[in-house]
């Protein structure tokens, strides 16, 4: 595949590649709704990846509800730019040549021919045509750019026409009904055309129809991702990345357990929300249980995040199983082990291995007593039907901590539970942990998160106001969860982190963050074989 891509490609990339900013910043731009279906059935389906992006009016409807007037602007001018960046040097004008027949943009990878397993896949771009004359006018703008040569042919009657331009660049453009199909090579388009006339597409893969007909099951879909073969999809990324390039073992550790996997990002009354599928090997699959969490009501709405989960003890022996194949998990698991060794505490039995319930973890706000320099603490929750050994480990800690002169531990009567506190003279409590109940126990960080953890609060986080509104539509009984209160963190940072370092973040950041409510993510599963993740971008409204 050339090192720059045609311009008629980079065209179709404004669309692909500018999605979500387009929703905010063009208006009008399509009043049909493309779907993924019609572009896939000019796909063939051996395809080892897809990419849809629709220019969906009912998301833009939605997406111009939120953002704030300042990031609104900044959405707009990146969008501006990216256009005019990428057209710089053509006669090509958005608004003009591409706005009026644009339709949905699919940019699929077909794999490399057999014999030469080193080439990169075969690029393949289906845009749905939805004002053929405008489309006609801008296929002949293409082929009379000066100095630029087109070349006729047909294929099983179907007009190919092969533009080269004066660069050396050429690339193949076929319209089929109301799909024009383009590629840099001609061969895409020839095997393009086999399956608009009949043969195997990627629409008629049965583990496709519905997910990626559907999006994965997001309202008013902007894009959908579906990688058809996973495995094959990542050692084709392994085999063409620059030797300057390494990812992390985390991301090839999963290609065996994942067979296929569709994504879809679309917009709702809360946000911009993105949900994945993956379609898992029976051979790795590993039960994972699901959870209501009983743990959330404990947490006040002062809370800025939370994430939680069952197992932390299933999750070590996970990691530690991987540490076998992989030097970078195993790097991480003994340096794990290392810091626990030097509290003469082993990872594996006193700490991660009686963590096997249900658990916890929040970051919450307070300016009292020790957390008043700070203006936040953190609380952690654990269920566990080992409390003999969690027991054991809690008196380890308070022994070291006695073994420092500048700490005091002892305990407190909070709520009718007995805490036990390592406390700092005129700073007050560090430290402190107890039992909720007979089989969970907590930790804080912080003297005023003590008796909050303890105590039943006023106001839940779980019916606070900014929890019902980002985290609620996810799944609520899940593998696993994580929430973070926006408004909260940005408030907390403006005051203790910008005040110190205020040039931490850049203010096109802070702004676009600023527009952010809060951001909430659930995995789940519904079979065994499937696994799904969910997440929400729960955005201001710019009313």
């Amino acid at each position: 595949m050339p090192a720059k891509k045609s311009k008629l490609l980079i065209a179709a990339s404004i669309v692909a590649a500018g999605s979500a900013a387009v929703y905010f910043y063009v208006q009008g731009l399509s009043q049909k709704v493309s779907n993924p279906q019609d572009s896939a059935k000019v796909v063939p389906d051996e395809a080892m990846m897809a990419a849809f992006i629709s220019p969906n009016p009912q998301a833009l409807s939605e997406l111009q509800r939120f953002g704030t007037p300042g990031a609104q602007k900044l959405v707009g001018m990146g969008l501006k730019s990216f256009q005019e960046q990428s057209l710089a040097g053509t006669q090509i004008d958005f608004d003009r040549d591409l706005k009026p027949w644009l339709g949905g943009v699919m940019v699929a990878l077909l794999p490399p021919d057999a014999a030469a397993k080193t080439e990169p896949p075969k690029l393949l771009v289906v845009v749905s045509v939805n004002n053929k004359i405008s489309a006609w006018n801008f296929a002949n703008k293409l082929k009379s750019q000066p100095g630029a040569t087109t070349q006729e042919t047909e294929y099983k009657g179907v007009k190919i026409y092969e533009i080269a331009e004066p660069s050396g660049k050429r690339y193949s453009v076929a319209l089929l009904n109301d799909q024009l199909v383009m590629a840099p090579l001609r061969k895409p388009l020839e095997l393009a055309i086999d399956t608009f006339k009949g043969e195997p597409s990627l629409a008629t893969q049965q583990s496709t129809t519905k997910f990626f007909a559907e999006s994965a099951g997001v309202k008013n879909p902007i894009a959908t991702v579906y990688i058809a073969d996973y495995p094959a999809a990542i050692e084709q990324l392994k085999a063409n990345l620059p030797a300057n390039i390494q990812l992390p073992w985390t991301v090839f550790s999963q290609f065996k357990q994942v067979k296929s996997m569709v994504a879809g990002i679309g917009a709702d009354s809360a946000g911009l929300r993105v949900k994945t599928i993956a379609q898992l090997d029976p051979k790795f699959v590993q039960q994972n249980p699901q959870v209501a969490s009983k743990l959330l009501p404990r947490f006040p709405g002062e809370t800025i995040a939370l994430v939680g989960g069952k197992g932390i003890d299933r999750i070590w022996s996970q990691a530690t199983a991987r540490a076998k194949d992989s030097p970078e998990v195993d790097r991480g698991v003994q340096q794990v082990r290392s810091s626990f060794k030097r509290l003469d505490l082993d990872a594996d039995r006193d700490v991660f291995g009686w963590m096997n319930g249900e658990f916890a973890i929040g970051a919450i706000g307070s300016d009292q007593g020790i957390l008043s320099q700070l203006g936040m603490g953190a609380a952690m929750i654990f269920e566990t039907s080992d409390r003999p050994a969690a027991e054991a480990t809690l008196k380890k800690l308070d022994a070291i901590a006695k073994s420092n002169p500048t700490v005091s531990v002892a305990p407190r009567q909070v709520q009718g539970k007995e805490v036990t506190e390592w406390q700092i003279p005129q700073q007050g409590t560090l430290f402190g942990h107890g039992w909720l109940n007979e089989n969970s126990v907590f930790v804080a960080f912080g003297g005023p998160l003590v008796d909050v953890i303890t105590s039943t609060p006023p106001q839940p986080l779980s019916s606070s106001p900014s929890f019902q509104a980002i985290a609620t539509s996810l799944p609520q009984v899940n593998q696993g969860y994580f929430y973070i209160d926006m408004e909260k963190t940005m408030s907390w940072a403006n005051q203790y982190l910008l005040a110190v370092q205020p040039n931490l973040v850049s203010p096109p950041v802070a702004e676009l963050l600023n527009s952010l409510r809060g951001i909430s993510v659930a995995t789940a599963s519904t079979e065994p074989t499937t696994a799904q993740l969910e997440m929400l971008f729960a955005l201001k409204s710019n009313n």
